[in-house]
């Protein structure tokens, strides 16, 4: 009869230490090795939309005040900033419009913001700006990869 009793209680321990060692797993999916909600994907969205702005003010100042001021390529960089900053824009409100990050129209923008943003990054890699402005940039650039990441799309 003891042995009857300690193997039931054996075989109980012996379960709760194996489930209890089990590491605890995030949400899946079939095609992700995680799953965002939607609020993970709006604060990013709306992250990017803010710093996007504070990022463009910096930039266009430093732009002004570098060795690129009064050139073509000064033009089209702030082009690029000007692209980025409406991009954001567009996406913050498509996706608050349809707050499914699945739908072609989030899609399309995620694609032409992320698209903008390597017009930007390749700028900020090829010439040296203000230390302000690359803190912006790393910061910007820092929630530009997370909204690669959430749509399985290569970082900057």
């Amino acid at each position: 009869m003891f042995a009857r009793y300690f193997g039931t209680g054996a075989l109980a321990l012996g379960t709760l230490l194996l489930v209890g060692s089990q590491p605890v797993a995030r949400a899946q999916d079939a095609n992700r090795a995680e799953v965002y909600t939607k609020r993970d994907v709006g604060d990013v969205v709306q992250s990017i939309a803010r710093r996007t702005a504070s990022f463009k003010g910096e930039f266009d100042h430093a732009v002004e005040h570098s060795l690129i001021d009064g050139s073509r390529l000064e033009d089209r960089a702030k082009h690029r900033a000007d692209d980025l900053q409406d991009s954001a824009k567009r996406l913050r409100d498509v996706y608050g419009d349809k707050r499914d990050k699945n739908n072609p129209a989030v899609r399309d923008q995620v694609d032409k913001t992320l698209s903008a943003a390597s017009d930007v990054n390749r700028i900020m890699v090829e010439h040296r700006f203000t230390d302000k402005v690359q803190r912006e940039w790393d910061l910007l650039r820092s929630d530009l990869n997370a909204l690669a990441q959430i749509y399985d799309l290569p970082s900057l």
